[in-house]
């Protein structure tokens, strides 16, 4: 028998933060006789998020506050309460991960993400997550062929080979789209360590 859950996918970037629903269809794909597999067999984005700006408290502070904010107003836009979702991930990624406060943001918004949170700020798992979001893993895997790809963000790009839809090499680089903010006016206002 299938059942319907609610997901939420919160995603802390270097420049923006995103949140996202789905509806996951999960059932038990195993046989009477054999020991439960439950697995999910259907997925469907429900509502996408507004691209937020990540708010900093200065530059080496996340705004926590500000991030809960962002989120909060994201449910009420899509119409969901924090106890609607059954699981969810909170994703810190990049630079906001390097930011002192980021497990304290982290475990500020566990309440938005449902019974089985999972709360991750690794480059490697990001490539991962990354290149199979990018369809550059199916394509490895069907073609039997060798992709890379290159996940460009505002403070890192984070970078996964797969050869035949597994994962040969992974990594980070300090490189990224916003590694120097500037005003309207061209002035500088911040400059990463990395830059």
């Amino acid at each position: 028998m299938a059942t319907e859950i609610l997901s939420v996918g919160i995603d802390i970037g270097t420049s923006t933060t995103q949140v996202v629903f789905s509806l996951l269809t999960v059932e038990n794909t195993s046989s009477a006789f054999t020991v439960p597999r439950v697995d999910i067999v259907d997925k469907r984005v429900v509502y996408t998020g507004e691209i937020h700006t990540t708010p900093l408290a200065n530059a080496s502070l996340l705004d926590g506050e500000g991030v809960r904010a962002l989120v909060e107003q994201e449910y009420k836009k899509a119409g969901y309460r924090p106890q609607d979702v059954k699981t969810g991930a909170v994703i810190i990624t990049g630079e906001s991960a390097r930011k002192e406060n980021s497990r304290l943001v982290l475990d500020k918004l566990r309440c938005f993400a449902g019974d089985f949170v999972v709360s991750t700020a690794g480059p490697d798992l990001e490539s991962v997550i990354a290149g199979k979001g990018s369809g550059a893993y199916r394509y490895s895997m069907e073609h039997s062929c060798t992709v890379v790809n290159l996940d460009i963000g505002g403070g890192t790009t984070n970078v996964v080979l797969f050869d035949s839809g597994e994962v040969i090499a992974k990594g980070c680089l300090d490189i990224g789209g916003r590694l120097i903010r500037l005003s309207g006016e061209g002035k500088v206002l911040a400059i990463s360590p990395s830059a």
